[in-house]
């Protein structure tokens, strides 16, 4: 008799678990998002959230942010990744355009350098194709879903485990 409950007392204590698992996972109110916002953007940072990004099925992270270009283009990371001969300009773009969409990885990282990371990347990838073509200089503009952001601002996405960054440009 007491073998023919193992398996449904198995069971339910398998569920109990998993359902005090969920019990504890939640998410952080809209209070602690805003202070961690407002405290991201009183420190002066290069990014500042734009609140959450389209997400597909309406599951996981994407957590939208605007950085400036213009920092991520003075970093020391810049100057150690970025080919010197060849000048980056970020604004409008004219005549025929590519698009570069690169991703970093954003676990344990903040939202400035993984983004900065993901544009640099792009930038980089422009500025190989310049290369090829014997340019001397590359202009970049964001370009997350087909919409171009005004300024020395991009637009990037970070997900749970990366982030993603859409750039087009000319060379």
């Amino acid at each position: 008799m007491t073998i023919k409950r193992f398996p449904t007392l198995l069971l339910a204590g398998a569920a109990a678990f998993a359902l005090s698992a969920c019990a504890n996972n939640t998410a952080p109110s809209a209070q602690e998002n805003g202070a961690h916002t407002h405290a991201s953007a009183a420190n002066g940072s290069a990014c500042r959230s734009i609140g959450e990004g389209r997400k597909i099925n309406n599951k996981g992270k994407n957590d939208a942010y605007l950085c400036s270009a213009r920092a991520a283009l003075n970093s020391s990371e810049a100057k150690q990744v970025l080919n010197p001969n060849i000048r980056v300009s970020y604004g409008n773009v004219g005549g025929k355009t590519l698009v570069s969409r690169q991703i970093a990885n954003a676990v344990g990282k903040t939202p400035e350098a993984t983004c900065q990371r993901a544009f640099l990347s792009a930038v980089k990838r422009f500025q190989s194709t310049a290369q090829r073509y014997n340019s001397k200089s590359v202009r970049v503009v964001s370009y997350f879903d087909k919409k171009t952001v005004g300024g020395d601002q991009y637009e990037c996405h970070i997900g749970t485990w990366n982030s993603r960054v859409v750039l087009k440009g000319n060379v």
